[in-house]
Formats: structure tokens, sequence, C-alpha cells
């Protein structure tokens, strides 16, 4: 569906499968998926997405004071698996520009 490390207009990619333009959390209503996208600019913001020594991925959901609840797009992160949805991660590296970096799977 995606090429790794291909980059990728992110008003294309709404153009093609709708869903929130201006969220981290891209829920198109059409489609099976999730996108989540990141970027460096998320920590001016309180959102300290990033990768950990051990490979794993941790995306901070939507909501930028206290404890995140399990509404809206964090919701359909958490169960994407049993709603038979993939999740597919982009990084901002241009204004308007992502780079498709991988799918990831959520797990607690």
């Amino acid at each position: 569906m995606f090429v790794k490390g291909k980059s990728y207009i992110r008003r294309d990619l709404h153009a093609r499968y709708g869903g929130q333009e201006q969220t981290g959390i891209c829920t198109p209503a059409d489609y099976p998926i999730i996108f989540l996208f990141t970027s460096k600019q998320g920590k001016k913001y309180g959102y300290w997405d990033g990768w950990t020594n051990e490979g794993v991925f941790l995306f901070f959901g939507e909501g930028r004071a206290g404890n995140m609840s399990f509404t809206r797009g964090n919701k359909a992160i958490r169960d994407h698996i049993q709603d038979g949805k993939d999740v597919f991660l982009f990084e901002y590296i241009d204004q308007g520009v992502v780079r498709f970096v991988d799918q990831m799977l959520y797990w607690i």
C-alpha cells in the first residue's frame, strides 16, 4: 500500500483516503486504516513521539494535558486490531510532506 521511506504529500493522502487533515491521528471513514503523523515540531505542543532504545515507537495521542482518554483517535488506535484496521506511521520531513515509516501495531 505504502512504500517504506517514500515521501507523500499529506494533502494527496487525504484526497485519496479522506480523514482528518489537521490532526496527528487520522481515521478515514471509508477505509480500514488509521494514519499517524508525527513531527519533531510536536515537542513545542507537549507531544514527545519517538523511538525507545528497545525499538518501540511511543506515540502521544490526542490531548495535551493530563491522562489520555480512550476516545476518538486514541480509541481507534487502541482498538485497531479488533476493528480490523491497519495503522500506518508517517513522519513530517517538510511542510505538507510526510515520509512513510512503517505499518505499526498497538499493544499494552
